[in-house]
């Protein structure tokens, strides 16, 4: 990233709440990767490793460098999953020599300690191949991506799973012979969200928004061949559009993102909102998002990833240059922007539902305070996920309590407050472990 204050590019920054860059926060620090906030700390992908940070930009000096630790030498980077105690399993295709255990060679799914260093009682898994992104569902098992044809001494297919122990399901069979799938959203029961390109043996289609069962086939009740598409000058490796990211809106709806200028002949630019059978919606982002630039000959506009706040906002990043919000066209917006959540239909609470409930902190991780007046007769509060399922209950005796949060998804949340004759006040609470 280039900064109009510093003269070399950087890979790691911080931001300021207007979006100016924080000038306290150290230079030609470590970065490049994605970002996971663990404790008061900070992991960072870098190209093939992870590192480890302290809020003020310091490498954390209780983080081993992995390529400075035994057994262990990093190959081909992927992808990384941070536990609760601080552990890291990555993937990629990485060198693991351990003799007193029998690994030697290539592995795909590595476990290192809290501290940094290769994790000994757990065995690393190798395939055929690399995977690049994985993630980690709700019954602890992850699903994965990367060119494989056999994982764990399995056949498989490009789009896999495998048990918490690295274990390849065999239950699981998505038939994706082409292409990889960038980001994932599991489902409550079994079924998830997944987003990229890729082709499968059961359809002619090259496929960027799927839904699959639990066994892996695609949910019939789904729209799986929304086209995403893209026209030049803005190409990329397979000519076709690809899908970086997907997030709940809210119980109904989806937001995708990724790079692509129309959505089944629609023009969406790096931006949709679709519902939960697959279908294009009209609500917001129609003919808006983001603007192209050119770097190196190479023409891009797309948005690779949005995350919500506590408040009525969110963030969107990428690359591109200019964003338009249907009544404003801001050439300046460039790689960060901050949405107004109202614009969007992030749901807004009235005056006097808000002043009857009091979140923090929000975004949270391990846990949350609520607090009301005196005067609200607060029975009982509710958590609620995404899709409006209830995930907590709990009796209110005071004005104010606690809620646990450590066993749930990161995702949004909604929390109502109920009084004795129903729903009193409501917030959206955002969890992120």
């Amino acid at each position: 990233m280039d900064f109009s204050d510093v003269d070399t590019p950087q890979l790691l920054a911080r931001l300021n709440p207007d979006g100016s860059r924080d000038a306290t926060f150290p230079i030609d620090q470590v970065g490049q990767g994605k970002l996971k906030a663990w404790e008061d700390r900070v992991y960072v992908g870098r190209t093939q490793i992870v590192s480890r940070i302290t809020l003020d930009g310091q490498l954390d000096p209780t983080w081993a460098e992995m390529n400075t630790t035994p057994y262990f030498l990093s190959l081909q980077g992927g992808d990384y999953h941070v536990y609760p105690d601080g552990r890291v399993l990555m993937s990629g295709a990485h060198e693991v020599n351990y003799p007193d255990s029998g690994w030697a060679g290539l592995y795909n799914l590595i476990w290192f300690t809290a501290d940094g260093y290769l994790d000994t009682t757990r065995a690393p898994r190798a395939g055929n191949g690399v995977v690049y992104r994985f993630a980690e569902l709700p019954d602890g098992k992850f699903i994965c991506t990367g060119p494989m044809g056999e994982f764990d001494g399995h056949p498989t297919s490009y789009i896999f799973r495998v048990h918490a122990d690295g274990h390849l399901d065999t239950t699981f069979y998505t038939g994706a012979d082409w292409g990889q799938a960038a980001c994932y959203l599991p489902l409550p029961d079994g079924r998830c969200y997944v987003g990229g390109t890729h082709h499968r043996a059961d359809t002619p289609d090259t496929l960027q928004v799927v839904r699959l069962m639990p066994d892996g086939s695609l949910d019939p009740t789904f729209n799986n061949t929304l086209h995403f598409g893209i026209a030049p000058p803005l190409v990329n490796a397979w000519d076709i559009g690809y899908i970086e990211s997907i997030q709940p809106l809210d119980a109904a709806r989806l937001i995708v993102t990724g790079l692509f200028r129309d959505v089944d002949g629609e023009p969406r630019n790096s931006i949709c909102l679709i519902d939960t059978s697959g279908q294009l919606l009209d609500d917001y982002f129609v003919g808006e998002g983001c603007g192209t630039y050119t770097y190196q000959g190479f023409v891009d506009a797309s948005i690779v990833g949005l995350r919500f706040m506590g408040d009525t906002s969110c963030y969107i990043w990428g690359s591109y240059h200019g964003y338009s919000d249907g009544t404003t066209n801001d050439p300046l917006q460039r790689f960060v922007t901050r949405l107004y959540g109202p614009d969007i239909g992030m749901g807004v609470q009235g005056a006097a539902s808000a002043g009857h409930l009091r979140l923090y902190p929000n975004p949270a991780s391990e846990q949350v305070v609520l607090e009301w007046p005196a005067t609200t007769a607060a029975s009982d509060v509710l958590l609620r996920d995404a899709w409006g399922r209830l995930v907590q209950r709990q009796r209110l005796t005071a004005t104010s309590t606690r809620l646990d949060l450590r066993p749930l998804a990161d995702g949004v949340y909604h929390v109502e407050l109920l009084d004795a004759g129903g729903r009193r006040a409501t917030e959206r609470l955002v969890v992120q472990h």
